[in-house]
């Protein structure tokens, strides 16, 4: 996926909520724009703190299949 793909997504407005699939099966939500630093070749996704430790996951953005927008509960 091309950055400038990847920033029509984090700059909607108003945000929509989505989810990146990896080639790996791995999926990411991306729930607020604020939880994703992207470079020109990675994505830094924020991740659920885990006790007291934040954590990131880095990903490469060749890696990213597709983009599912999550819709509001009905």
């Amino acid at each position: 996926m091309r950055p400038d793909d990847m920033n029509e997504h984090l700059g909607r407005r108003p945000f929509q909520p989505f989810r990146i699939h990896l080639s790996s099966g791995v999926f990411f939500d991306v729930r607020q724009p604020e939880m994703v630093i992207l470079t020109r070749s990675t994505m830094h996704i924020a991740l659920p703190l885990e006790g007291d430790m934040q954590r990131f996951a880095v990903i490469a953005l060749v890696h990213v299949v597709w983009i599912e927008v999550l819709l509001p509960a009905p």
